[in-house]
């Protein structure tokens, strides 16, 4: 079975405080430095294709896939953003039986990406090789980052997206 890693690409750089500080050398430092994480993170976990996304720009916008630190960019269309872009490919990867990861502290991007099968997990997901060894599928702990949010109330957000947006 095919494994993609997603990142909410602007999302982790201004919510991991390690990453955070490279926002004052521009974008494309702040890029870099997390395609460098997430490059890392990949080399203890070969078995997932990891793609980036960001909000597109009048120059990335809608344009081929770049490669930073090896790892796969993609740039929105500046017209529907990188949340839809994150789950218009969970959607596809899904629908084509892949294993898909999101990582994200987004509410919409979360709660979207969850509803259409995808295991979400919070931005400091990449910083911890270790972070990948729990089974996929198992709700993200409190402490481990996530939400604070019980199984229940989780489920529950779940089932309400999947009624809204027709998925079982």
């Amino acid at each position: 079975m095919r494994r993609v890693l997603l990142v909410d690409g602007y999302n982790a750089i201004n919510r991991v405080p390690e990453l955070r500080p490279s926002l004052e050398g521009g974008l494309e430092n702040a890029r870099l430095r997390l395609a460098l994480h997430v490059s890392t993170w990949n080399r203890t976990h070969p078995l997932y294709d990891c793609f980036i996304v960001f909000d597109g720009d009048a120059r990335y916008s809608g344009g081929p896939d770049q490669r930073l630190a090896g790892v796969r960019c993609r740039f929105s269309r500046t017209s529907h953003g990188g949340d839809d872009e994150i789950i218009r490919l969970v959607r596809d990867y899904r629908g084509k039986g892949a294993d898909v990861t999101v990582v994200s502290d987004d509410n919409k991007v979360s709660n979207n990406c969850r509803a259409h099968g995808a295991t979400v997990r919070p931005s400091s997901f990449i910083m911890s090789a270790k972070a990948a060894d729990r089974p996929p599928g198992r709700a993200a702990n409190p402490r481990d980052g996530g939400k604070g949010i019980d199984r229940k109330a989780a489920a529950a957000i779940d089932e309400e997206m999947r009624k809204k947006f027709g998925v079982r």
